[in-house]
């Protein structure tokens, strides 16, 4: 039976993800009341492509919005704004009737991969570097776009407007059609000093900026919820939606990282070190991502590795096929084998990786096996391969900006007390956790708690709803064992590329 306070008022966020729609309730006091989760398929037409039903994500997003609010006991009424996050640089092409005009093409699709370096010869590199701030990756909406333009241009002429994701979201919830930086910035169509479409990069990808929605800031109100849309969510008409935030902007403000000069690493499947500055900070090498954050004035520069967590599993699944061992008993193992693993050496490149190589094709090695070495050592030297990978990208933000020596660290390898010292210890710097879950869309629920004025701020939102963990200081006594087997690793890949 559903039960509720005299008067609580409550927010929903709402993440648009890859695999899942999610919906959590955020209090006014910061708790989080309830989540709701309905998954849909990645559709896979041909080889390399990557697409979505964005029908299946309104679907998702309502029957995850009725058992969010039934898991939290209360009832809709309170509900006082709606904020919405998702899967970065796809897009929903619709036309007159603002229906799409084909499945959504999403950022692990890789069609596009082709036409990438074209693109990019058409702009200086000055220029991309001035106004993208990011290399154009396959996946990209503005490479998506180009590919459009060229295969499939009778679509791309009766396109009224090109949405991401949760900016799809937006359009069915409230009837605009709008997006904000954080996302936009994530096309490789958007100047992300200007804060606007660029002309330029359009023209490059052979679109006109016309089809490109206007931008408002994350947590402006860009509309209402409609009386169609209210029935089908279970909730009233009238709500405030404000526009949200990109997953990675909105994860970082669910994790409190919003200030200058602030960071954080999250260590889930792969991994990113994030920086939050005043203004843009551009690797010259374009080896990282810049990105505007969801709050006027402030941007966020990130590295990114391809290998974290899924490197670890790869190791568990290599000794144990079924997945049943559990991870506290490999790293209480490896606790026991000394830093640097007595002299072996992992490189995580199982997938690729992209800061700092942007190399797809690396790939990965045990280097230094002896008779002596056990599973054991096997183990410590997986996390520790990661945390210099780790190392690769702080050094990379080091030649951006300025770096701190403090970052907030979350996601499910940080779980373990044993691989976050190691990556203390490999970085040279103090971590602490960031406890709870569902970041993102608490994220987008806190944007939305701003712009409905259920918080007054941002600051008094961070307040509220994020907490923090235990947290380690780099052990400075294995400084210079970390020191020498970064050398070692960092050896190892362009030794192994000489031979491929």
């Amino acid at each position: 039976m559903q039960t509720s306070p005299q008067h609580i008022d409550i927010t929903l966020g709402i993440d648009v993800g890859t695999q899942s729609a999610k919906c959590v309730v955020l209090d006014a006091n910061g708790q989080l009341r309830g989540v709701g989760q309905y998954g849909y398929p990645v559709l896979t037409p041909r080889p390399g492509w990557a697409e979505q039903d964005p029908d299946a994500w309104w679907a998702a997003v309502a029957g995850a919005v009725r058992d969010a609010l039934r898991q939290a006991g209360i009832a809709p009424v309170h509900v006082q704004g709606i904020g919405l996050t998702g899967q970065m640089h796809g897009g929903v092409l619709v036309g007159a009737t603002l229906k799409p005009l084909r499945p959504a093409i999403i950022w692990m699709d890789r069609r596009s991969a082709n036409l990438c370096a074209d693109i990019q010869a058409r702009v200086s590199p000055e220029q991309i570097a001035e106004i993208a701030g990011n290399r154009l990756s396959p996946g990209f909406m503005g490479a998506t776009l180009a590919w459009i333009a060229q295969a499939e241009p009778d679509t791309l002429a009766q396109t009224r407007a090109v949405l991401q994701p949760k900016d799809y979201l937006t359009l069915c919830l409230t009837g605009e059609i709008v997006s904000e930086p954080s996302d936009a910035s994530a096309t490789w169509l958007f100047d992300i000093r200007q804060r606007d479409w660029s002309d330029v990069l359009a023209g490059a990808c052979g679109v006109s900026s016309e089809v490109l929605p206007p931008v408002s800031e994350s947590a402006s109100v860009v509309g209402r919820l409609r009386p169609d849309a209210a029935e089908q969510l279970g909730l009233r008409p009238g709500i405030p939606v404000v526009a949200g935030a990109a997953d990675q902007a909105a994860l970082l403000v669910g994790a409190g990282v919003a200030e200058p000069g602030r960071g954080v690493i999250t260590l889930g499947t792969g991994g990113q070190m994030t920086i939050i500055s005043s203004r843009p900070q551009i690797d010259p090498g374009l080896r990282l991502n810049t990105f505007c954050h969801a709050m006027p004035g402030r941007w966020y520069t990130m590295g990114a590795i391809l290998n974290g967590g899924i490197a670890l599993r790869w190791w568990r699944n290599t000794l144990n096929r079924d997945g049943s061992l559990p991870y506290d008993t490999l790293t209480a193992e490896a606790a026991a084998i000394p830093a640097g693993a007595e002299g072996l050496t992992f490189l995580p490149y199982l997938e690729g990786e992209r800061t700092p190589h942007m190399d797809p094709h690396a790939t990965g090695a045990f280097h230094g096996l002896t008779l002596r070495h056990t599973p054991a050592h096997m183990t410590r030297a997986v996390l520790e391969g990661v945390a210099f990978a780790f190392r690769d990208c702080l050094d990379t933000l080091r030649a951006a900006g300025p770096v701190p020596d403090h970052f907030l660290i979350g996601g499910g390898g940080s779980k373990s007390t044993l691989w976050r010292q190691i990556i203390a210890n490999a970085l040279g710097v103090g971590l602490q956790t960031v406890t709870g879950s569902e970041h993102t869309a608490l994220g987008a629920a806190m944007l939305a708690g701003v712009g409905s004025k259920v918080f007054y701020d941002l600051d008094q939102a961070i307040a509220l709803a994020v907490r923090y963990g235990p947290g380690e200081e780099p052990d400075l006594t294995a400084a210079d064992t970390y020191a020498e087997r970064l050398a070692r690793y960092r050896a190892l890949y362009p030794a192994l590329r000489a031979v491929e």
